[in-house]
């Protein structure tokens, strides 16, 4: 930027001060700036430091799924503890979306069980389930039950999601599917007021800066483009 733009930038050859419709913007741009500053951070964070549902809120892992699966079988809600979600490890940004259909969808139909390839027939006859899968094998065939156990139990798989489609005719068909991901990839957590205020206070100085320069904008248009308009070129002295 040449060395003539900041020259005089705030035009003191127009002795701005003497306008009164200046001094009412001054006011007004200095109260715009500490609102814009307060409402930045607020709307980042402070309410969600608390509440915990949108935004910054950060969590801390408790325990893995894998770590509460037992020997009777049980939906993913079930292990759940009050104050807890449960999700994957690398996506937990996800836990502050209430809306997140797919984490609703793991509580009710993903079950666990260190037992699993003997104990999937209580979800199979209990949900009315049609057929069982092993996609990464078998895609969409409906494979028998000793099939279905013996992977369970060579792959030490402990969950399995039940899932549906609808067929070429238009009807829904449910299947039973192991899901080793669940048990590798998911666990419990729980809100964390420490990290979430930590995060806080690194992200203030980013706001800061982020104000500034829509402010210094705002200044540059101001000056630059405003008052030439209104008023022209710097005022020789005579």
């Amino acid at each position: 930027m040449k060395k003539n733009f900041w020259s005089n930038f705030f035009r003191k050859d127009l002795n701005l001060k003497s306008y009164w419709w200046h001094r009412l913007l001054s006011v007004v741009f200095i109260f715009s700036f500490l609102v814009f500053v307060a409402y930045n951070l607020i709307t980042y964070s402070v309410s969600d430091i608390f509440s915990g549902d949108v935004g910054i809120q950060k969590w801390s892992r408790v325990a893995t799924l894998s770590e509460r699966i037992d020997s009777d079988i049980k939906p993913v809600k079930a292990l759940i503890k009050v104050g807890e979600k449960v999700g994957e490890n690398d996506r937990t940004y996800v836990l502050n979306d209430k809306l997140d259909a797919h984490y609703k969808y793991v509580l009710d139909n993903v079950y666990c069980s260190t037992e699993l390839s003997e104990k999937f027939w209580t979800i199979k006859n209990t949900r009315n389930i049609d057929s069982l899968y092993i996609r990464n094998l078998y895609k969409r065939e409906n494979i028998n039950p000793e099939i279905f156990s013996n992977f369970i139990s060579q792959n030490d798989i402990k969950c399995l999601i039940v899932d549906a489609y609808l067929d070429i005719d238009g009807g829904r068909e449910t299947f039973l599917e192991p899901d080793k991901s669940y048990q590798d990839n998911w666990s419990f957590f729980e809100k964390s007021s420490i990290k979430t205020i930590l995060y806080f206070v690194e992200m203030i100085p980013l706001v800061l800066i982020f104000s500034v320069l829509v402010f210094v904008g705002i200044l540059i248009i101001y000056y630059k483009i405003f008052l030439y308009v209104v008023f022209g070129t710097k005022k020789e002295d005579k």
